[in-house]
């Protein structure tokens, strides 16, 4: 849950703003937090902004910021329905930049958060909001909870959800991890990332998992348990790759992978097909 710098009363967003609301809903209520749509939590705000999220609408949240292709599929009743609902949520969530912390040389008097067994190599870049388990070590000049890649037309959307990194994480030299928007990016216990890995906003990566150099995962992917990734992968947003997979080299996976599953080649697919697929092309 995000909190605003600036709660208003939902009238006078509405004002601001514009959008329509629910006969049912009090112009005089208060917005102060955001949460998403699919965390399980009391807010007073969430967004809906496409199919996915009204699919899995699971917050407990006074007000629904809906966007208008979707609201016929949000039941009626407190939607502040608008057609810009994105763009409304990156206002909300702009606030005054805050400094990143640079550590050159492992100087954990700018960074209070850092355990004392954790090992930070020289040059990296800590941001706001990210909080670091113990015996985590992160490799020099990698960069740590900067804002994803995620604009509404020109306007860049703040990312005010940090990174969560667990216990006895290591991270290789040169990776980037971009904080979530609404919902962290998370790491989980004794994961493995090697050099130059980048993990978009809001991703979830689960517990022992094995990222080789240079894996991209893009914005809002899912990573369950003891999944290992060849060097050179991507990972196309919002794809959920399940448990004991693996992922050959040089993959581009554009959907889901079932758990225990091999994937190669791109558009990614079963390990064994692929390799029919070639052996029929070398034989032309």
């Amino acid at each position: 849950m995000i909190s605003l710098s600036r709660p208003a009363s939902l009238g006078d967003l509405v004002a601001m703003h514009g959008g329509t609301l629910d006969a049912g809903l009090d112009p005089a209520t208060v917005v102060a937090n955001v949460a998403a749509s699919d965390a399980d939590v009391r807010c007073d705000l969430a967004p809906v902004l496409g199919d996915r999220g009204a699919a899995r609408l699971s917050v407990r949240a006074l007000v629904l910021l809906v966007s208008e292709p979707v609201a016929p599929r949000v039941a009626a009743g407190n939607r502040w329905v608008h057609p810009r609902a994105e763009e409304v949520l990156a206002h909300l969530l702009s606030h005054p930049p805050d400094l990143a912390c640079a550590l050159a040389h492992d100087d954990r008097a700018d960074a209070p958060d850092v355990p004392e067994d954790a090992r930070i190599e020289p040059n990296v870049v800590l941001f706001p909001g990210v909080r670091i388990g113990r015996r985590v070590t992160i490799g020099a000049g990698s960069v740590v909870g900067r804002p994803g890649f995620r604009f509404v037309g020109d306007l860049r959307m703040p990312h005010r959800a940090g990174v969560v990194i667990a216990d006895d994480v290591e991270i290789g030299a040169l990776c980037t991890i971009d904080a979530g928007i609404l919902a962290p990016t998370t790491i989980g216990r004794q994961t493995k990332l090697d050099a130059q890995v980048h993990v978009g906003h809001g991703v979830v990566i689960g517990a022992r998992c094995r990222l080789a150099a240079q894996v991209g995962l893009a914005g809002s992917v899912v990573i369950e348990d003891d999944v290992w990734i060849g060097g050179q992968a991507g990972i196309a947003d919002h794809c959920r790759i399940g448990r004991g997979a693996r992922i050959a080299a040089k993959a581009g996976v554009i959907g889901d992978v079932p758990p225990g599953e091999t994937f190669a080649g791109y558009p990614a697919v079963a390990r064994s097909r692929w390799l029919r697929g070639h052996a029929r092309l070398y034989r032309r």
